[in-house]
């Protein structure tokens, strides 16, 4: 065999060899692709994508063994976010920092709002209790319609404008006694404590309390002035107040039958014959809640000053006292002032002062 045949079959050989290792490397690399898939699977150290991509091995990198680099691309994307961000980040924390400060600011003047109208309210709430109710005006203007024609009381002078009747209202919402100094009672006095007590009642009323005895026992020394006070009272039935004058110029049954008829809020009595109906059992004046007594002047008559003081035995509350009296000398004080519990306001419509004692 010539020396050239030779040489092309080795060549020949060769190429087949070089084709035959090539075909082999591919299938080397398909099957150590497999396997290390299979060694990541067990390990756990598979990728996150690599259920939905992978990579072929190489020769390199026959285990995919090195660690995975990001694309350029993306690289350049994240240095890209990391650039901005920052600014981005300034710009929200001052888009922040200025909407924290608005509703910093909101919040500020809200809570000065709600401050304005607390003290809006408590102002209100101050000033209506500084002054009488409009309920109790309107009491005071009914009587005073009603008797305009009577000259006891001041033409042209609302009630209302009386100063003796602020000071008086003053005392009794307070809680303090008063000690009246001027004399007998007169007719706006006497309209000014009426229109006070119905003012009084209204309230328990639409707080839920019922009253079932009388609330206002006024104590006169005759019965002269015991029509004079219930003339004066009359006008108050408008708002459901019946007042019932017991005295002995009218027969004792006559009294009963009336005191049984009605449930009276006011009793205006003379001391002896109001003794006399509570120990026939006709009246219970233990929930008497407000107490006046008018004619103690300065002769301080004993018997008219221990009636009262037994009237007052019955009365098993602390109602409001008002005592009427005139020139009252150091004789007379230690018995007045057991007719007055403290504390007490002495006032007199001659000075219409607002004294404190």
């Amino acid at each position: 065999m010539p020396k050239g045949e030779d040489y092309m079959i080795k060549k020949k050989n060769k190429s087949i060899r070089k084709k035959l290792r090539s075909e082999s490397s591919k299938v080397s690399n398909r099957i150590a692709a497999i396997i290390a898939q299979k060694k990541r699977r067990q390990s756990g150290k598979r990728r996150m994508c690599q259920g939905m991509c992978f990579s072929l091995p190489t020769p390199e990198d026959p285990f995919l063994d090195k660690p995975i680099a990001l694309d350029s691309k993306k690289k350049d994307r994240t240095k890209k976010a990391n650039k901005v961000l920052p600014s981005k980040r300034v710009n929200n924390l001052s888009e922040n920092g200025s909407d924290a400060s608005q509703n910093k600011r909101k919040a500020n003047e809200d809570h000065q709002s709600n401050g304005k109208d607390q003290e809006q309210k408590k102002a209100r709430v101050s000033k209506d209790e500084g002054c009488p109710s409009k309920f109790l005006i309107s009491c005071l203007k009914t009587i005073q319609d009603m008797m305009h024609h009577n000259e006891a009381f001041e033409p042209g002078k609302p009630l209302f404008f009386d100063s003796w009747g602020f000071d008086f209202w003053r005392c009794y919402s307070s809680g303090k006694h008063v000690l009246e100094t001027s004399g007998s009672c007169t007719m706006e006095q006497i309209a000014w404590i009426a229109s006070s007590a119905v003012d009084t009642i209204t309230h328990k009323e639409k707080e839920g309390v019922s009253l079932t005895n009388p609330y206002l026992l006024f104590l006169v020394p005759s019965q002269q002035k015991a029509t004079q006070v219930r003339s004066v009272c009359k006008p108050l039935k408008a708002f459901g107040i019946h007042t019932v004058s017991l005295h002995p110029g009218a027969s004792i049954d006559h009294q009963i039958h009336g005191l049984k008829t009605c449930e009276p809020e006011f009793l205006v009595c003379t001391p002896d014959r109001l003794l006399e109906l509570v120990s026939m059992k006709a009246i219970d004046i233990s929930g008497v809640c407000s107490l006046i007594i008018d004619g103690v002047e300065s002769s301080c008559d004993g018997a008219y000053i221990d009636s009262i003081k037994s009237i007052q035995q019955h009365i098993s509350v602390d109602p409001h006292t008002v005592v009427f009296c005139s020139g009252l000398s150091d004789t007379c004080v230690p018995d007045v002032s057991s007719l007055l519990p403290t504390p007490m306001c002495r006032l007199s419509r001659e000075e219409s002062p607002f004294d404190k004692k």
